[in-house]
This record gives structure tokens, C-alpha cells and sequence, in this order.
């Protein structure tokens, strides 16, 4: 196994990929080239049309449980939100609607907290997320935007803190959908964050997390479904950084229609003195129709024996025959017995969210992509 340094920018990271760039300053990122592993997944007729340029600001509605949120404008992050390539970093520096969101015990008093992202013009967002101690939450974050959006967001749980999180691209939403994810977990805290993207012409996300102090805890689940040439990318690091903490990784895609593509890649490291780590990655993938793809890329990193588990696995493939024939030969329609086969394969996923409410919202989009897409 081969170790490569990263350029090393405020954030002392080393992987087994080539070398990587981690900085909110644009200057620090080589230039687009879509040969590079960053972007070669990338549809380039696709991507050049919002690269150079970041959505402008001021164009946000974000509001929390329906009440319209107060941002401000800037063009600084933090250490909390660690960046990863040119369209973020840009993103962030070109200037963007700020908000500072601090979830206590008295925020959590009427139960879920919902974010909803809705504009109808381009918007550049930062969102900042900060779980105190001891803190048990449920979030919700809708991207709903029906042009170009930007979207970064960091999310700290300090000690013992416990979340359930879901970033949701909304069916209804129009145009590029991108940007990073920084999750940051604390001593005994425990995350479980959902990444569901079913809407968007192009949606790339990407995820880094690092463990504040020891026992840690991180699931990442992810559900997407592109169809009519769209492309969806998921890009994984789970950084083991401290002793005895745990991750699970299972990212779930469909695709359908000809031109349309799904990308995961998934990075997980455990470091030398990570001893006691426990992870896992899985990616499942299914093929609908002849023209559809999906790519899988797992990535598994060792640095010392002493751990108690550490794997991967990966599969892409299309219905399973016999149970479409199982189905059909009891009398249910070709399409109908489709959707079961596919709602299943993704509710499994979606109910360890433990967000009930959005169980429905995604049964029923998936449903609904299903009879558009492989009927007309």
C-alpha cells in the first residue's frame, strides 16, 4: 500500500490517492482540468457552465421550521469547514450568505428541526451548524433551489452530543447542485447523517469528517436516484483520527434513462494512532435501463493492525430477474412490480435515517421517477 502526502494547507491530512488540495482559497487549487481524478467523472459540457464562476449571493431564502433566517454576507469560513476542490473553495471565497445556527437543548423543545433552502435564483450558501453537549437533534436540510446553488455546510457535535441529520436535494429542484459537507465529532458524540439527492440537473457533494476526540461515533447513508440524463456524485472521507471510534458508510444509488450517471467515491483512513477503529463501506447500485451508469470507487487505508474491524464492499447490477418474475407471475404489472423491487431497496436505507417523515417523501418521488422515466 502506498502512502502519498497531500499538499499540506491548515489541515495535515495524507492519503493513498494523489495529491490533494484542502483549502477554502481558490488560489491554492490547481486549475480545472477535467483529466484530473477531482472531475474526470464530470460531464464537462455539463460542469463548465458554473466552474468559473460562483452563483452570486444575496439570493438566499433559507428558513428554519418556517421562519425566514437572517444572514450575513462574507467571504471567510473556518477551521470547522475543510474544502476539497476549486468549485467550493470558490464558492466560499467569491462571497456567500452566511448563517451561524447553534442547536441547544432548548432548540430541540418542539422536536425536528427543519432547514429549507428555496429560491428561485442562483444562491451561494454557508451554512454553519453547531450541536452543544449533550444535545440530542433531528435536522432536516431541504434544497429546494430551482437554478444554480452552492451549498457548504459544517456541522460540529461537541461531546456526547447525538444527531440524526438529513441532507435532502428535493425532486423539484432545478439546475447545479454542489458543494461540501464538514462533519466534526466530538468525545462519545454520535452522528447519523443522511444524503438524499433526487433532483437537480447535476448534483456533486462532497463529505470529509474527523473525530474531535476518542469513542466517536458516524454513520453516513446515502439514496440517490438519477434519471433523464442526470448526474449525481457522492464523494466520501471518513478520517480515523482518534482512538475507538466507529463509522458505517452504505450509499445506495439507481439510475435510468440513457446519458444519466451516478459517481461514488468513498475514502476511508485509519491512522496510526487511530488503534480500537471499527469501519465499514458498502455501495449498491442498480442499472435500470441500457444507456444508464454508476461508478464505484471504495477506498480503504490502514495504518495500524490493532483495530476491530475495517472493510468494503461494492456492486452494481440490474433487477434481479427472478423476482420481477416472482411478482409478474402473481398478477402484478411489469411497472408496479418495478417500483416495489426499487422503493425496497432504497426504504431500508432511508428508514435508518430515523426520520420517519421523509420515509413517504422518498417512496413516492422514486415511484413517481420510476413511471417517467422507464415508461415514457
Amino acid at each position: 500500500m502506498t502512502t502519498v502526502t497531500e499538499k499540506e494547507i491548515g489541515y495535515k491530512l495524507v492519503d493513498a490517492r494523489p495529491p490533494l488540495t484542502i483549502s477554502t482559497n481558490p488560489a491554492d487549487f490547481p486549475p480545472f482540468d477535467p483529466t484530473e481524478d477531482t472531475w474526470r467523472y464530470l460531464p464537462k459540457k455539463k460542469f463548465n457552465a458554473f466552474i468559473s464562476h460562483a452563483p452570486a449571493s444575496g439570493n438566499s431564502a433559507l428558513t428554519m421550521n418556517g421562519k425566514l433566517l437572517k444572514s450575513k454576507i462574507s467571504n471567510s469560513s473556518s477551521d470547522s469547514l475543510r474544502t476539497r476542490d476549486l468549485a467550493s473553495a470558490r464558492a466560499i471565497h467569491d462571497g456567500h450568505d452566511q448563517y451561524e445556527i447553534v442547536v441547544d437543548k432548548a432548540s430541540t423543545e418542539n422536536g425536528l428541526i427543519e432547514l429549507d433552502l428555496n429560491s428561485d435564483l442562483p444562491s451561494n450558501v454557508l451554512i454553519h451548524i453547531v450541536v452543544k453537549r449533550e444535545v440530542t437533534a433531528q435536522l432536516i436540510i431541504r434544497d429546494r433551489n430551482k437554478s444554480d446553488s452552492a451549498l457548504n455546510i459544517s456541522l460540529t457535535l461537541e461531546n456526547a452530543a447525538n444527531v440524526d441529520c438529513v441532507l435532502f436535494t428535493q425532486p423539484e429542484a432545478i439546475g447545479a447542485h454542489y458543494g461540501h459537507v464538514s462533519v466534526n465529532v466530538g468525545r462519545d458524540a454520535k452522528l447519523n447523517m443522511g444524503v438524499i439527492s433526487l433532483g437537480g440537473d447535476i448534483v456533486r457533494r462532497t463529505f470529509d469528517s474527523k473525530f474531535a476526540d476518542v469513542s466517536g461515533e458516524l454513520d453516513l447513508l446515502g439514496c440517490t436516484f438519477s434519471s433523464k440524463g442526470q448526474y449525481v456524485e457522492h464523494r466520501t472521507v471518513v478520517d480515523h483520527n482518534e482512538p475507538h471510534c466507529k463509522s458505517f458508510v452504505d450509499f445506495r444509488s439507481a439510475v435510468s434513462g440513457d446519458g444519466t450517471r451516478s459517481v461514488w467515491i468513498g475514502d476511508t483512513i485509519i491512522r496510526k494512532n487511530a488503534v480500537g477503529s471499527n469501519t465499514y463501506e458498502t455501495n449498491r447500485n442498480l442499472v435500470l435501463t441500457p444507456g444508464a451508469r454508476a461508478d464505484s470507487v471504495p477506498n480503504l487505508e490502514i495504518d495500524t493492525g490493532e483495530v476491530v474491524g475495517a472493510g468494503h464492499a461494492s456492486a452494481t447490477g440490474r433487477l434481479d430477474a427472478e423476482q420481477m418474475f416472482y411478482l409478474t407471475s402473481r398478477g402484478i404489472a411489469p411497472l408496479d412490480a418495478m417500483k416495489l423491487i426499487v422503493t425496497g431497496f432504497f426504504a431500508n436505507i432511508v428508514e435508518r435515517m430515523n426520520l420517519p417523515s421523509i420515509v413517504e417523501d422518498v417512496v413516492s418521488a422514486v415511484a413517481n421517477k420510476l413511471e417517467i422515466s422507464v415508461v415514457k
